[in-house]
């Protein structure tokens, strides 16, 4: 019994850079305090309701080769749609795939026939364990984006956009901060590396302890650092798709082929996940749930 426990204090903790970890850790029904406090360190705003229940954790989602499918939605005080996304591959598309993001969620914050007056604030928040190019002349780590005007630019439109990216690779350069950012400078020295983090921050901000010490508790749970990896795998698996197939289609001028060929490389990556899966001595059914293969193709294995 404490061989045990001395290995499960040995577990290395697992990173919120990586997107299911991020997820879990900051939309899970019950961590409603260290999501508000997070939100709340990124736009300046304290939301008294933070609502979760529209961020299931779907274990299928975690296997696809999709990437994005893993962000946190959040409904604050009823009339404020916030997304939250952690972005762990680099996409030269990003600024267009966000705004993509944001014009869904705020298109969809009412019905067909209301009311333009009843739509609801829309705030999206991209962390990326990456530089994004067309950022690269910006020094600061956070920037915060809205409609204004191109001469009086103090003159926002409207308050029901606002994009918040967070740039996790500028943070070493950013050691001088006004005191205004020191939550936030707090938070995503968290995201990018609790274990490193001092103690000065834990013993100041109390929601970053609580969100250490869930962090902890995920860490060693072996199921949850199973699915940490099958993600981390999956996305490996998909950049190495993405590139084999731009390659393959740049040096051939196959497109169909190329399609094709992802298409199999997917398939060829669910039967090594259903392999692991029988390994486990898990049941055919929820084989089929995890990697969305039909029954005689597992049985096939």
């Amino acid at each position: 019994m404490e061989k045990n426990k001395a290995e499960n204090k040995d577990k290395k903790i697992l990173i919120p850079t990586n997107d299911y970890v991020f997820k879990r850790l900051f939309g899970y029904k019950g961590n409603e305090d260290i999501t508000r406090s997070l939100i709340k360190a990124v736009t300046g705003i304290e939301f008294e309701i933070i609502d979760l229940k529209y961020t299931p954790i779907l274990e299928r989602d975690l296997l696809e080769n999709k990437m994005g499918i893993l962000d946190v939605r959040v409904v604050a005080n009823e009339c404020n749609n916030i997304d939250l996304e952690m972005q762990v591959a680099r996409n030269e598309y990003i600024a267009d795939r966000i705004l993509w993001y944001w014009s869904r969620m705020y298109s969809g914050s009412v019905e067909s026939g209301e009311s333009y007056d009843n739509t609801k604030r829309t705030i999206c928040i991209l962390i990326t364990d990456f530089g994004i190019e067309k950022l690269k002349e910006i020094p600061k780590y956070h920037t915060k984006w809205s409609i204004r005007e191109e001469k009086y630019s103090s003159i926002i439109l409207t308050n029901k956009l606002e994009i918040h990216i967070i740039e996790l690779s500028k943070l070493e350069k950013m050691n001088k901060l006004e005191k205004e950012d020191k939550k936030l400078l707090a938070w995503s020295k968290f995201i990018k590396n609790p274990e490193e983090l001092e103690d000065s921050i834990m013993s100041e901000n109390e929601d970053i302890r609580k969100a250490k010490e869930e962090l902890d508790k995920i860490s060693q749970d072996e199921h949850e650092r199973w699915l940490a990896k099958m993600r981390e795998k999956a996305i490996m698996d998909e950049i190495a798709l993405r590139k084999t197939g731009y390659n393959e289609g740049r040096a051939e001028g196959l497109r169909d082929g190329r399609k094709e060929g992802i298409v199999e490389g997917i398939k060829e990556g669910k039967v090594e996940i259903a392999k692991i899966l029988l390994e486990k001595n898990m049941s055919v059914d929820e084989i089929v749930e995890i990697t969305g293969l039909s029954k005689e193709e597992i049985e096939k294995i």
